[in-house]
């Protein structure tokens, strides 16, 4: 599994949404902190947003043709070195995004571009995008970003690696990829949105082979967590 970091320009991202171009217009920087689902039928994360003006409303950030949009204010904060009358706010939100866009049937768009992942963020006037996949899915990326006219800079392209304390770096790179990949596209969720065999097919491996990394992958986390509580 690779991971890929591309730096662009705020104007070059909006680009990329042209009935929008002022996209990102009100935000002086954005953190995602966690995605929680990034995939044709929904995006859901958890981000901290700070604002140009104090009367910016987060709704105003989205286009219109981005479909049904849930925000939730998690956390409101001064900026630590400002803690003057006029220092910015710093928000905590939950954000969740289903596209009213319609999506070919049978065209998955996590296989063609990955994953997005961290860091995800917007400053100094610049955007820096995270994501993971196979180097086919970067390639695919980057050309998307040329076919748009978009001038990007590569910071990062690398085998996707796990910090060491991460129970994730116990396991092999097979075990790695399947179990991020199962975990992505929700066959751990209630319930699940991808089944076993589907799964394997995204994944080029009989169901057989699947199950079996994802058993030794599930076996070697659960070892790890009840030894190091």
């Amino acid at each position: 599994m690779r991971r890929l970091i591309v730096e662009i320009s705020v104007r070059d991202f909006n680009q990329l949404n042209p009935e929008d171009p002022d996209l990102l217009r009100d935000i002086k920087s954005m953190e995602v902190l966690h995605f929680l689902r990034s995939d044709n039928q929904e995006i859901a994360l958890i981000a901290r947003v700070e604002f140009n003006k104090p009367d910016v409303s987060i709704e105003n950030i989205f286009p219109d043709d981005l479909g049904e949009v849930e925000v939730q204010l998690l956390e409101r904060e001064k900026e630590k070195e400002k803690e003057q009358e006029n220092g910015n706010e710093i928000y905590t939100y939950f954000i969740k995004a289903r596209p009213t866009q319609t999506i070919p049937d049978g065209l998955d768009l996590t296989a063609i571009r990955g994953y997005l992942s961290l860091p995800f963020e917007v400053r100094d006037g610049k955007v820096k995008i995270t994501s993971l996949g196979s180097a086919k899915q970067m390639r695919t990326i980057l050309k998307l970003f040329e076919d748009a006219g978009v001038r990007y800079r590569v910071v990062s392209l690398t085998d996707a690696q796990f910090l060491p304390h991460s129970p994730l770096s116990r396991l092999t790179k097979k075990q790695q990829k399947v179990f991020v990949t199962a975990y992505t596209l929700g066959y751990y969720d209630l319930p699940r949105r991808i089944r076993l065999a589907q799964l394997a097919e995204k994944l080029d491996l009989a169901r057989s082979t699947l199950d079996a990394h994802l058993r030794k992958a599930e076996r070697q986390l659960m070892y790890h967590i009840m030894n190091e509580s």
